[in-house]
């Protein structure tokens, strides 16, 4: 299951698009609706329009979700009374646990693709003329979406299940991807930072909290596999520090004081990778250059 979010200025459009019956490859089928006139397409953007305009500084009120399910779900999802009532719950319960609530809504199916899937349209200004909020709607998604898959025992793609032909990348385009692989696969099947940590050890990969020089603060993580480092950052976005503190929870202080996970400054280290780290000698040698170098003056 995926959930792609976008926000729009104009209600009309996209619940013309949303609601298309008239288009017979869509065949667009209305599931639920909430705090609408659902007698034509019109009186529904209408509807949203209207409640909208309480809050006439908000110039993006339109929420626009498509939420697509696995071919493999396909036996799930029926076009049928029971398929639309399961899509209708799995659609209600990503609002609730996005904290959309107390607001209007549409939810459209469509039968144009071999995937089942479905569109929810619904008014980021709420009944009571509160704004709802998208901050880190990328992650919170994220990790709704696995969650929702997980409680549902639906089709579950990892995001490095795409298939790639190995034989053709380069030996460090080789060991960033079965490092980007494992890792994934390892937050896919964790719970917790402890669950994360001790399949990680399985597996051989160390895990490494950096923070910023004459500092304790952590700013970032790294990975570590066969003498081969790299920031989390740059494996994927969904294993930065923060990404995984929104997914695991904050980090338990007795993870950070384990040997192989202390801290590490940012500039330290003794070989060259993708963290930016400097040799030694690099480093000591910067550290005796002035911090400030006159420019030549133009003659």
């Amino acid at each position: 299951m995926i959930a792609k979010i976008k926000t729009r200025a104009d209600f009309g459009g996209i619940v013309n698009y949303a609601n298309d019956q008239k288009n017979k490859k869509k065949c667009a089928t209305l599931l639920a609706h909430e705090g609408v006139c659902a007698i034509s397409n019109k009186t529904i953007a209408d509807s949203f329009q209207i409640q909208a305009s309480i809050r006439p500084k908000v110039k993006s009120p339109v929420k626009h979700v498509s939420l697509a399910f696995s071919s493999q779900d396909i036996s799930r999802f029926l076009d049928n009374e029971e398929g639309d009532a399961l899509m209708v719950e799995i659609a209600k319960k990503w609002m609730e646990q996005m904290g959309i609530r107390n607001t209007q809504y549409i939810i459209a199916r469509h039968h144009d693709t071999k995937h089942p899937h479905c569109h929810l349209v619904f008014n980021r200004i709420d009944n009571d003329g509160n704004l709802i909020s998208d901050s880190n709607e990328r992650i919170r998604n994220a990790k709704v979406c696995r969650a929702l898959t997980k409680e549902y025992k639906l089709y579950f793609a990892p995001k490095n299940s795409k298939a790639r032909n190995k034989s053709r990348l380069r030996p460090h385009q080789l060991r960033k991807y079965n490092l980007r692989s494992s890792t994934l696969d390892a937050l896919a099947a964790s719970r917790s930072w402890h669950d994360f940590l001790d399949i990680l050890k399985g597996q051989g990969i160390d895990m490494r909290f950096n923070s910023a020089d004459n500092s304790d603060k952590i700013r970032g993580i790294s990975f570590c596999q066969d003498e081969y480092s790299i920031a989390g950052s740059k494996l994927d976005r969904d294993l930065s520090f923060s990404s995984l503190c929104v997914t695991l929870g904050n980090v338990a202080t007795e993870l950070i004081v384990q040997p192989h996970q202390a801290i590490t400054s940012v500039g330290a280290g003794g070989t060259n990778n993708e963290q930016g780290w400097r040799d030694d000698k690099d480093k000591d040698n910067q550290r005796n250059e002035p911090f400030y170098k006159p420019s030549k003056r133009r003659r």
